[in-house]
C-alpha cells in the first residue's frame, strides 16, 4: 500500500517535472491570477459606481426633501390676506433669491447624473427617472414662485386702487355735505360770503378732477391686463364715477341756489331801500303843514315839487321791483328756501306802501 502510494507520488513528481507541465501549470496559475486581478477590479468598480449611486440618492433625496418644503411655501395663499403686503413681498423676494442660489445644486446633481449615464452605470434607467422627477419639481417650484410673487403685486395693486377710490370718495362725500347745505344766508352780505367760499370750492373742484381721471384710467388699465378681480375694480370705479357725476349735479345746483339766494337779497335790499324812501317822504306828504305865508307856502311847493321828481324816476325801479317779485317767488317755490325766508321775502312784495303784488 505504501509502496504504491509512493510510486504514484513519484510518477506525478515526474510527470511536473517535465517541461510541457511546468509551463501549463505557470499558464494556469497566472491565468487564474489575471482572472482574479479583473474579477477585483470589476468589483471595485462596481463598488465605486455603487458607491456614487449612493451619493446620488442621498443628494437627490436631499434636493427633492428642499423642493417639496419650499413647495408649500410657494403654494400659500398669503396674498389673499392684504394685511402688510409689503412685507410679504419682501420676504417672497428674499424667497425668491434663496431658490436662485440653490438652482446651483440641481445643475450639479443634473451633471452628476448625466454622467453616470453616459459612462453606462448598472443604475442609469434609475437616475434618468430621478432626475426627471427632479426637473419636474424644480420647474413646478419655479412656477408656483412666479406665480405666487405675480398674486402677491396683484393684491397689492389691488390694495392701492382701493386706497385711492377709498380718499376720492371719502373726499368727494365731505364736499357733498358742503354742497347740500341748507344755509342760504339772511342778507345780500351773508351770500356773498356763500357766495365766495362756493367759488373757492369750485377751484378746488376743478383741481380735483384729475384723481377721478386717474382712478378711471388705473381702473381700465388693470381690467384690460386681465386683472384676477377685475369685477372688484369695475365696481369701484363705477362707484367713484357716479360719486363724482352726483357731485357735479349738487354743485350746479348749490349754484344756482345761491344765485336764486342773491337775487332775493337783491329785492329785499332794494324794496329796503324803496319803502324806506317812500316812508321818508309819506311823512312830508302827510303833514298838516300848508304853510302860514306866501314864502313858507312856495318853500312847501319846492319841496313837494322835488319829491314829485324823485318819485317819477322811482317809478322804473318800482315797475323793476314789481316784476322781480314774481322771479322771486319762483325761486322761493323751486328751491324751497326755508318758510321764514320765503314769509320775510314774500311780506316784502305784499305788505309794502308800494303794493308790488297789484
Amino acid at each position: 500500500m505504501d509502496t504504491s502510494t509512493s510510486s504514484v507520488t513519484t510518477k506525478e513528481i515526474k510527470i511536473l517535472e517535465t517541461v510541457e507541465d511546468i509551463q501549463e501549470r505557470r499558464d494556469q496559475v497566472l491565468g487564474r491570477y489575471q482572472r482574479f486581478k479583473e474579477e477585483a477590479k470589476e468589483k471595485r468598480s462596481l463598488l465605486e459606481d455603487s458607491k456614487r449611486f449612493q451619493y446620488f440618492k442621498r443628494d437627490a433625496d436631499e434636493l427633492e426633501s428642499w423642493i417639496l418644503e419650499k413647495l408649500q411655501t410657494a403654494s400659500d395663499e398669503s396674498y389673499k390676506d392684504p394685511t402688510n403686503l409689503q412685507a410679504k413681498i419682501q420676504k417672497h423676494q428674499a424667497f425668491e433669491a434663496e431658490v436662485t442660489a440653490h438652482s446651483d445644486a440641481i445643475v450639479s446633481l443634473s451633471a452628476t447624473g448625466g454622467e453616470m449615464i453616459n459612462q453606462g452605470h448598472f443604475a442609469a434607467e434609475v437616475i434618468t427617472h430621478r432626475l426627471d422627477e427632479l426637473h419636474r419639481l424644480w420647474e413646478l417650484l419655479l412656477s408656483k414662485l412666479t406665480e405666487k410673487g405675480l398674486k402677491l403685486q396683484q393684491a397689492l395693486v389691488l390694495q392701492q386702487f382701493n386706497r385711492q377710490c377709498d380718499e376720492v370718495m371719502f373726499w368727494i362725500n365731505d364736499k357733498e355735505a358742503f354742497v347740500t347745505s341748507d344755509e342760504m344766508g339772511q342778507d345780500l352780505e351773508h351770500v356773498e360770503v356763500l357766495q365766495r367760499k362756493f367759488d373757492e370750492f369750485q377751484k378746488e373742484m376743478a383741481s380735483q378732477e384729475f384723481r377721478v381721471q386717474e382712478v378711471t384710467k388705473q381702473a381700465d388699465k388693470l381690467v384690460g391686463e386681465n386683472h384676477p378681480d377685475h369685477e372688484i375694480i369695475i365696481r369701484r370705479r363705477t362707484e367713484v364715477e357716479e360719486a363724482w357725476k352726483r357731485l357735479k349735479y349738487l354743485t350746479s345746483v348749490r349754484q344756482q341756489k345761491l344765485a336764486g339766494a342773491q337775487e332775493i337779497q337783491i329785492f329785499n335790499r332794494d324794496a329796503d331801500e324803496t319803502i324806506s324812501w317812500i316812508l321818508e317822504k309819506d311823512l312830508v306828504i302827510s303833514s298838516d303843514d300848508y304853510g302860514r305865508d306866501l314864502v313858507s307856502v312856495q318853500a312847501l311847493q319846492r319841496k313837494h315839487e322835488g319829491i314829485e321828481r324823485d318819485l317819477a324816476a322811482l317809478e322804473d325801479k318800482v315797475l323793476i321791483l314789481r316784476s322781480t317779485s314774481t322771479l322771486v317767488f319762483f325761486i322761493l317755490r323751486l328751491y324751497h328756501l326755508s318758510e321764514a325766508e320765503s314769509d320775510h321775502s314774500a311780506n316784502k312784495v305784499r305788505d309794502n306802501p308800494l303794493h308790488l303784488d297789484s
